[in-house]
């Protein structure tokens, strides 16, 4: 049996450098995809609207990335889990079945054998368990943000709209290309014209270049096995530093260099991997009677 051990909540403060431009949506307007920001009360009484990335966007890259970490080590072939084994590790789960009791077995399963629900969170047959995991947004470093932020990058400050941008573009209609003669013809059948059109968008961003702030903690609630599978995501989520940040990464943006003010364990991650592979057979029955 896996010992329980309480720590102090853990902390770590962390500063995303942009490599590429940052979007992070919140709907559009016309063909403009909106940049999402958040309002911070000044010193003069103002509010000031400062772009940011939402701690749900940092808790899913933490979970998705221990999943597909859960995946590759376990060698999960295609259609090998049911849609409600998905999404429990992917996005937590979701509760399935009516009913106030708490399985407290089940519950000391899950810390034993696949703690990461119980560090993230996680939503199970008529459960919701609040995981220790805490992720605050991480918000532009601006003259704006400077007073909320409780950690900064020695870099000079600017007012938040100097680090705002547009990227414009336009999505080519494939008639006005020689891929063209490969449509069919469809006006000589139906009698109809099938109109050809050439969309125009732009996308409201940050630019590269730019800091974002936030920081990441553990609740007293949390375990020892819980601050190390907090090193273990913290690693994979940003290997070699790195990582993606917001929206339309296929598209290069929110390219980021991560860095911490204290030491990531990675060696986390070989402590992790060697659990799963210990307690393949649990992890396994354990996400199937969770989602029973």
């Amino acid at each position: 049996m896996t010992t329980i051990t309480p720590i102090a909540g853990k902390r770590i403060n962390y500063t995303a450098h942009l490599l590429s431009e940052f979007h992070h949506g919140a709907g559009s307007q016309g063909n403009t995809s909106l940049l999402r920001t958040a309002p911070i009360a000044q010193p003069d009484g103002t509010v000031a609207q400062v772009p940011f990335l939402s701690g749900a966007s940092i808790r899913h890259g933490l979970r998705d990335a221990l999943a597909w970490h859960l995946a590759r080590v376990l060698d999960l072939q295609p259609g090998s889990l049911t849609k409600s084994a998905v999404d429990l590790l992917w996005t937590g789960g979701a509760v399935t079945k009516t009913g106030a009791e708490t399985d407290l077995g089940t519950a000391r399963r899950v810390e034993e054998q696949l703690p990461t629900l119980a560090t993230l969170g996680y939503a199970a047959q008529s459960d919701i368990t609040s995981g220790t995991l805490r992720a605050s947004n991480a918000l532009l470093v601006c003259t704006e943000s400077a007073a909320v932020l409780p950690h900064l990058p020695a870099v000079p400050l600017r007012r938040a709209a100097a680090y705002r941008g547009e990227k414009f573009g336009t999505r080519h209609d494939v008639a006005s290309s020689p891929v063209g003669r490969l449509v069919a013809i469809a006006d000589d059948l139906v009698g109809t014209s099938v109109p050809t059109t050439q969309m125009i968008f732009d996308t409201q961003t940050v630019v590269a270049g730019a800091y974002l702030a936030g920081h990441i903690m553990l609740t007293p609630a949390a375990t020892e096995t819980h601050g190390r599978l907090l090193d273990a995501a913290l690693t994979l989520w940003a290997p070699g530093g790195q990582t993606y940040l917001g929206g339309m990464t296929a598209q290069g943006y929110g390219h980021a260099e991560i860095a911490y003010d204290t030491p990531v364990d990675e060696t986390a991650v070989d402590w992790w991997t060697q659990h799963i592979l210990d307690h393949a057979t649990e992890i396994l029955a354990l996400v199937q009677d969770l989602t029973a």
